[in-house]
């Protein structure tokens, strides 16, 4: 599995599951709310790639919403270790902890055959370059604060963010999430996403806004 596809598995559980729920409530681009306030969420031009990378079996660019609950199921049962036909909150962060460790694993790799790949030209970078890597040759990274990986991957990270989203989708509020709740958050998501109710979630369908 290449790195991108070992991306798009390891957020789908959080966004497929949850999004419809969180990610759009405001129903505006990057969440934004009336009078200036902001909430968490994913732009929909991210979700719409996702979602395009996984579920379009047919590669014709376009999510029907038969391909979106296709999708959504076949994340449900690999969520569903037990197939009890409910995801707990244990089944839902042990399968998050699962992708994000394969996620880094491969980004490990590629980062190895990316070093050994400039190695030529490492030696022709003047000294004070070298003082700013380790002794391994690895990049010296100032993290800023954001937690373990500089990149708000920590416990506090989307570990809490998932635990939110689970909330959410669980409608009923017994814990657990049903594959009816699932299908329920991604026809939810569709909808919101499906801006011309055309049936399809499509280019036309994302915000228009400048590349620079």
């Amino acid at each position: 599995m290449n790195g991108k596809k070992l991306i798009i598995t390891a957020v789908s559980a959080t966004l497929l599951l949850g999004g419809a729920a969180a990610a759009f409530a405001a129903g505006g681009h990057h969440m934004g709310g009336p009078r200036g306030h902001h909430r968490p969420g994913i732009a929909p031009e991210i979700l719409f790639v996702r979602m395009l990378q996984q579920f379009d079996t047919n590669g014709d660019m376009k999510i029907s919403k038969d391909e979106a609950t296709a999708g959504v199921d076949k994340i449900f049962a690999a969520i569903d270790t037990n197939n009890d036909g409910s995801i707990t909150p244990g089944e839902f962060r042990t399968y998050r902890q699962a992708q994000m460790k394969a996620m880094w694993e491969e980004h490990k790799k590629e980062w190895e055959a990316n070093k050994d790949a400039s190695k030529a030209d490492d030696k022709a970078q003047p000294d004070d370059q070298a003082s700013n890597d380790d002794k391994d040759g690895k990049p010296q990274h100032h993290h800023g604060g954001h937690g373990h990986g500089g990149h708000g991957m920590g416990p506090r990270g989307p570990g809490m963010m998932g635990e939110m989203l689970f909330h959410r989708v669980d409608t009923d509020e017994n814990g657990q999430i049903s594959k009816a709740e699932a299908e329920a958050a991604m026809a939810k998501l569709f909808d919101r996403l499906d801006k011309n109710h055309d049936g399809f979630i499509a280019l036309d369908d994302m915000p228009k806004a400048p590349l620079l």
